[in-house]
């Protein structure tokens, strides 16, 4: 039974690393016109690009991590920085937040899709 819910539990965490992602995106937006910061970056440290294989059968292995998604927020000191030492680029940083909205839609139209098979089965209705 584990199986039916292990890729609901991979992709609550890519919607959680997407959570953080979105916060330091907006922490670095609203300080874009403070002196001497420097915008956060949050890096993966594994799992990214996984897509995790269906499993139909107890022998099939699996490529599910059961963490897939550890990141760390970093200090970014590169890039260009004006007079005031700031390097936040704010087109730059909208285009990363456009980004994470696109990649958490996805996800979560991935997900009513899998509660609506879930809720299908448990109802006993085809479609």
């Amino acid at each position: 039974m584990d199986f039916m819910f292990k890729d609901i539990a991979f992709y609550k965490s890519f919607l959680d690393f997407l959570k953080v992602k979105n916060r330091v995106i907006a922490s670095n937006l609203a300080n874009a016109e403070t002196p001497f910061y420097k915008r956060l970056k949050v890096e993966l440290i594994k799992g990214e690009g996984e897509i995790p294989l269906k499993i139909t059968h107890p022998k099939h292995i699996s490529n599910i991590p059961q963490k897939p998604f550890e990141y760390k927020i970093l200090q970014d000191k590169s890039g260009l920085t004006g007079a005031d030492e700031n390097n936040v680029n704010v087109e730059k940083e909208m285009v990363e937040l456009e980004k994470v909205a696109l990649k958490y839609e996805m996800v979560t139209k991935f997900l009513q899709g899998k509660f609506s098979s879930l809720e299908m089965v448990i109802k006993g209705t085809g479609g």
